[in-house]
């Protein structure tokens, strides 16, 4: 019996009971630090660096920001995580520019989306 290899696609994975959209890179024990109401950034127990992030109150702001913009089309079934990152940062605009902290761990967040290259197909079901 032969196995079918299939190529590895790093996606986000939506939660609904927590309402919460989560993408961890590493299999390790890790920790969460909460840089505001959207984001929390996930790092690794051991060395302290970001190796995922969880975006918190993903099924409103799917519904009013996402689905319009990226989701027109019935052969549309995944977007990729950097593109739903940004328009998060777009939504809170100049806090990221006054809080530079709160701008690196977006920033970073966003990088570790687009390094890995990240999709997102698990959606909320609409209200």
């Amino acid at each position: 019996m032969s196995a079918i290899a299939t190529e590895y696609q790093p996606k986000a994975l939506y939660f609904e009971d927590a309402d919460s959209l989560e993408y961890v890179r590493t299999d390790e024990p890790h920790i969460y630090r909460r840089v505001d109401e959207f984001l929390t950034l996930i790092l690794s127990l051991e060395s302290r660096k970001p190796v995922g992030f969880k975006i918190k109150g993903f099924k409103n702001f799917f519904l009013r920001s996402i689905r319009p913009k990226f989701l027109h089309s019935a052969e549309t079934d995944f977007v990729r995580m950097k593109l739903i990152l940004e328009e998060v940062m777009t939504e809170i605009g100049n806090e990221l520019f006054l809080n530079s902290t709160k701008g690196e761990a977006y920033r970073i967040a966003a990088e570790i989306a687009e390094n890995d290259q990240v999709l997102v197909s698990d959606f909320p079901a609409a209200a």
